[in-house]
């Protein structure tokens, strides 16, 4: 039988970290006022510390979106611990259709779905589309080799570079994501972001296969 709990003050275990409280209230205000016009002081007050107890974990609002942009940005690849080599084992047919479900499913979430949100506002940092682009570069190196290695193998056309092909496979996902995986994203549309992302996958598969299989 279940133990009931005592009310009150939560166990030490249930209590979030404040380093995650702080990713939280960031993105709300992020999404609300934008990113230029929240304050460190806005932040720390959101969550009920100091403005101090923010630099115990950021060195400041610039490293708060970073943190954000590495977990649900275009370099959440690293959030999904994609292991390279085993992506290139599997083959394209088998760990594209994967990833790409793997992703969408992550981004279908309300955090991931708030900060959407947040980079169609303006939200992208002091470093701007530059940051922006360099997290987007960052993505596309991270699965340059099992592309070329797919190359070598003969299973994926070889007269486009890797970083081309990388970039052909992941540019529409994000079109989709910032389509249909925004905050106040419905259901309908979250149906409709998995269906276009099978879609997409299946007419990738199809443009890259090697020359004597798209003739047969």
């Amino acid at each position: 039988m279940d133990i009931p709990r005592r009310r009150g003050r939560p166990r030490k275990d249930d209590e979030r970290p404040t380093r995650e409280l702080l990713l939280d209230a960031a993105l709300g205000l992020f999404a609300s006022k934008g990113y230029a016009a929240t304050t460190v002081r806005e932040i720390a007050a959101a969550v009920g510390v100091r403005d101090s107890a923010i630099y115990t974990h950021f060195a400041g609002k610039e490293a708060i979106y970073h943190a954000l942009l590495g977990a649900m940005g275009p370099t959440s690849l690293a959030a999904l611990q994609i292991d390279s080599r085993a992506v290139a084992q599997a083959g394209p047919r088998r760990a594209l259709p994967n990833l790409a479900a793997r992703l969408v499913e992550m981004w279908s979430a309300p955090r991931a779905r708030l900060f959407a949100s947040v980079v169609l506002r303006e939200g992208r940092g002091g470093d701007g589309v530059g940051g922006l682009a360099a997290a987007i570069a960052v993505a596309r190196a991270r699965l340059e080799e099992p592309f070329r290695r797919w190359q070598d193998a003969g299973v994926l056309r070889a007269d486009v570079a890797a970083g081309q092909l990388v970039w052909e496979f992941f540019a529409p996902l994000h079109v989709l994501r910032f389509l249909h995986l925004r905050a106040h994203a419905s259901d309908a549309d979250l149906v409709t972001a998995r269906r276009v992302a099978d879609d997409h996958v299946t007419f990738f598969l199809t443009c890259t296969a090697p020359a004597r299989r798209r003739a047969g």
